[in-house]
């Protein structure tokens, strides 16, 4: 009588048993995402610094918020990519970054989130401006757009309240969650701060959006260049009202200068504002 050998399990089969094994056992696998953690790889979902300009050079790639980078080994967050870099310390090292993200991104100049600081949106790449390049001590995930104009402005030298006041402004002009992609239904108004088509939107000689980012090489409808137009337009024309804006003491009268100067609206809403202002104050400063 021939005896008929049992067929051998396949390959897939002993690869989900031998896994069926280790969850039943209890052994935890890693995921993914705990795989991709500090790497040195810039994976999706996260913020990445480069040892040299235009993203080149070692990489440190983070996930989260960090208030603190060390300045020396061991102990401090290192590059830890292939390249140019590698192994220093991230701290002031730092020439251009990737945000991987889904959130804007701020870096700072002093530790704790403070001093001059950039807003990288989601999904952008950037060189670090001049006060900032070799000059990184901390970053930080916007939890939204307004914490990140927020930051935006205070870094730019606005006081918190003055900050504040700009922010319940474009709050006001471009809806609560301040929509760098907002077009006003039916009317001209386009961005956070509703710029008119046919003026200061892609008009206007050296004070359009459209002109200034394509001298920024971004996109016109990036949060972050409309952070850095609005900040330009205060800096160069004296008209929208910079001087009286940086005098402002209380939110009350932020919210004014931003309003009669930079945004020139008819039906301001002021009081709508400067409700908007205070909770931005509130949540943020």
């Amino acid at each position: 009588m021939t005896t008929t050998r049992p067929a051998r399990p396949s390959r897939f089969l002993l690869a989900l048993m031998a896994t069926l094994a280790m969850v039943l056992a209890g052994v935890a696998l890693p995921s993914t995402a705990q795989a991709a953690g500090r790497d040195g790889v810039c994976n999706d979902g996260e913020f990445c610094y480069y040892y040299n300009s235009n993203q080149e050079g070692s990489v440190s790639d983070f996930t989260g918020s960090i208030g603190d980078y060390g300045a020396t080994q061991p102990s401090c967050y290192e590059f830890r990519g292939a390249g140019a870099g590698k192994g220093i310390c991230v701290k002031n090292n730092a020439a251009s970054v990737f945000n991987r993200s889904t959130k804007p991104v701020t870096v700072y100049y002093n530790s704790d989130y403070q001093g001059t600081s950039q807003t990288i949106p989601a999904g952008g790449r950037a060189n670090l401006i001049a006060a900032l390049k070799n000059n990184n001590a901390s970053h930080s995930f916007s939890l939204n757009n307004q914490q990140a104009a927020f930051s935006y402005f205070v870094g730019a030298g606005y006081t918190k309240v003055q900050a504040a006041g700009i922010v319940g402004n474009l709050m006001q002009e471009s809806g609560s969650s301040i929509d760098p992609r907002a077009s006003q239904p039916g009317g001209a108004g386009r961005g956070i701060a509703q710029w008119s088509v046919g003026g200061r939107w892609d008009r206007n000689a050296n004070d359009n959006a459209v002109w200034y980012a394509g001298q920024q090489g971004q996109s016109v409808w990036s949060l972050n260049l409309q952070l850095k137009f609005i900040t330009y337009e205060l800096n160069t024309f004296s008209g929208y009202g910079k001087s009286t804006l940086k005098a402002a003491t209380t939110i009350d009268a932020a919210v004014r200068a931003f309003e009669s100067k930079f945004e020139i609206c008819g039906d301001c809403r002021h009081a709508t504002r400067v409700r908007y202002a205070q909770q931005v104050y509130n949540a943020y400063a």
